[in-house]
């Protein structure tokens, strides 16, 4: 069960880190028609600035995401995990805390992780450096082998790059709409069957997802997921992001329901001044 919790966190932390990295640029490749996305306007009565439609939107985002230099994300999931096997059942949950600071070119990572599986917790710091990842879990800091590494690295690399436009919301441009909070564009989809499916592989694909990955995504039955973004209209920035998927999948005679919710920020854009690998860490790597 570790081992499935684990992957669909690195899934899901792989789209939030598309989302302020490529979303915006891959939000802007559906701009060749809006007809079919739903635009609604929650204006009170002293606004009088219209919604704009997602191309318009996503457009914008996209100009905003190629300046971004620097940002950092936060990230709480929430896991409600059930495991049956055979007659036996088995219930857990497990919340994940995470915060990373991230500087995009040359990219340079850190972050903090921890992890609470049913009272039983573990805290994890990494520097992720485009050639190698720094790993701190207890007082031991240990260099992770380049034959783990060099694949996750690639992975981050792809999905911090502001140049390369992906078209995942394509696959689901019917499912979007469009609405006003305070200061920021909501975009809101709720995704079922075929589609979610669909989106969670092309986001995985065009972000350099291994085999393991596609091979957990084939055995997903994802049975609905809902995402919520915050753009602030001012910056056209990423400021927030919701997800919550229900999801069952089968393995080895095991079969595992999940209800999850993370909700992700998005803050101190282009203020990550420096990221640092302290001296013991590379110590580890010698």
């Amino acid at each position: 069960m570790k081992k499935w919790t684990t992957m669909i966190i690195g899934a899901l932390l792989v789209m939030s880190l598309a989302a302020c990295g490529n979303d915006k640029d891959n939000s802007a490749a559906p701009a060749t028609g809006s007809g079919s996305t739903t635009t609604e306007s929650n204006n009170t009565e002293g606004q009088s600035a219209a919604v704009p439609t997602l191309d318009e939107l996503l457009a914008k985002t996209g100009e905003a995401t190629k300046a971004l230099k620097s940002f950092t994300t936060e990230a709480n999931i929430d896991q409600q995990i059930k495991v049956d096997a055979g007659e036996q059942s088995q219930d857990q949950q497990v919340k994940t805390s995470l915060k990373m600071d991230i500087i995009k070119d040359p990219m340079m990572i850190y972050q903090e992780m921890e992890m609470d599986m049913s009272g039983q917790k573990q805290n994890v710091k990494q520097y992720i450096t485009s050639e190698n990842i720094y790993s701190q879990v207890g007082d031991q800091w240990v260099s992770i082998p380049e034959a783990q590494s060099k694949e996750l690295i690639e992975q981050m690399k792809a999905s911090m790059n502001p140049e390369k436009e992906l078209d995942q919301f394509k696959k689901v441009k019917e499912d979007i709409k469009i609405t006003e909070e305070g200061d920021s564009y909501v975009l809101n989809a709720d995704v079922s069957g075929d589609n979610v499916k669909e989106l969670a592989k092309s986001v995985m694909e065009q972000n350099g997802s291994d085999a393991q990955m596609q091979a957990l995504l084939d055995q997903m039955n994802i049975k609905s997921m809902k995402m919520k973004y915050w753009i602030n209209k001012e910056t056209s920035l990423l400021e927030k992001m919701d997800v919550a998927m229900v999801m069952e999948m089968e393995q080895s005679g095991q079969k595992m329901t999940m209800d999850m919710k993370m909700d992700t920020s998005f803050s101190n854009h282009d203020k990550v001044a420096e990221i640092k690998v302290p001296q013991e860490a590379l110590d580890a790597a010698k």
